[in-house]
This record gives structure tokens, sequence and C-alpha cells, in this order.
């Protein structure tokens, strides 16, 4: 898994300081790698998600929080439905 710094993230998705203190303050990103002051590639690609769609769709940063909060729990609720298939396919 590869780690990134916040002016790694900053330059690739070329945001200035004062959006990434946002990001941070509105727990879009927090660090959660091993290293201090290191994000893992979901904290990256939360981020990316929200500068999208603060950029580009006009949506405020409070609410970009809670689009990509639940676009996580709705890709965590597909794996458990996957799952359940799965299990009942192999009980038949």
């Amino acid at each position: 898994m590869r780690f990134y710094t916040s002016r790694e993230i900053q330059r690739l998705l070329e945001i200035d300081e004062g959006l990434w203190v946002e990001l941070e303050r509105e727990e879009i990103v927090v660090g959660d790698a091993p290293e201090p002051e290191a994000y893992s590639e979901r904290m990256f690609e939360r981020a990316r998600v929200a500068c999208n769609l603060v950029n580009e769709l006009d949506v405020n940063l409070a609410g970009a929080a809670i689009i990509v909060r639940m676009r996580e729990e709705l890709a965590e609720l597909r794996r458990d439905v996957t799952r359940l298939l799965a299990e009942i396919e192999r009980a038949r």
C-alpha cells in the first residue's frame, strides 16, 4: 500500500494549503498511515472525490464530507451483498 504526504496530495490534486486544511477540518482526510503526517490511498481518494465535488459541482465542503462518507458506506454495502449472495450460492 502506498502512502502520501499532504504536500504530495496537494500537488497531485492541484489544491492549495487552505483547501487542504479545510479537508482535514471536515475530517474528509485524516492521517491514517503508520508514519506521522502520512495518508493512505483511501485518504487520497477521499480528497480527490471531495475536490471534484467542490470544484466541478460547487458542493460545499460539509456536503462533500457527507457524500464521501455515503459513497464509502454504499461500497461497503455492495461488498456485503456480494458476500451474502456468495454464501447463499454455496449453501444451495
